[in-house]
């Protein structure tokens, strides 16, 4: 009996979009977010304060302190802004939550093109709703008209 031969493949990193679905709950999820980020902003802020107090300015760490300290006020400084901005998010209306790395499996003969193409995840209150793939710029570009 002849083995059937497999075709030489690798694996690909690529990039999904993370869409999600505005719901009561994804804001209330958002509001934890914002508050555990400021929390962690808020020890940062007073950690970088106390070493700050506890050395000479001329300590060559007092710049890194004085970085954390800065980019921690910032931080805090636009709490209200994104509460404002959670705040007007539209139910039902969609939240592009930013890309997470998948992969995917190319083998001989496969278009790469088409698997390494956008593919957009749109998720309700943790649900995957929706997996949709447009088409690749190539084929935009190449296609006839």
């Amino acid at each position: 009996m002849a083995e059937k031969q497999k075709k030489p493949s690798v694996i690909l990193k690529r990039q999904v979009t993370t869409k999600a679905v505005v719901t009561p709950a994804f804001k209330e999820f958002l509001y934890h977010e914002l508050q555990e980020n400021i929390k962690h902003y808020r020890n940062q802020l007073d950690d970088a304060t106390a070493q700050l107090n506890s050395m000479s300015p001329a300590d060559p760490r007092a710049a890194e302190f004085n970085k954390v300290k800065m980019e921690a006020s910032t931080y805090l400084e636009a709490e209200q802004d994104q509460r404002k901005f959670i705040a007007d998010l539209k139910l039902k209306s969609l939240y592009s939550q930013g890309p997470v790395e998948g992969f995917v499996t190319v083998s001989v003969g496969d278009n790469v093109y088409e698997k390494l193409g956008a593919v957009e995840l749109v998720i309700e209150d943790g649900i995957v709703k929706k997996i949709q793939a447009t088409s690749s710029q190539y084929d935009k570009v190449t296609k006839k008209r």
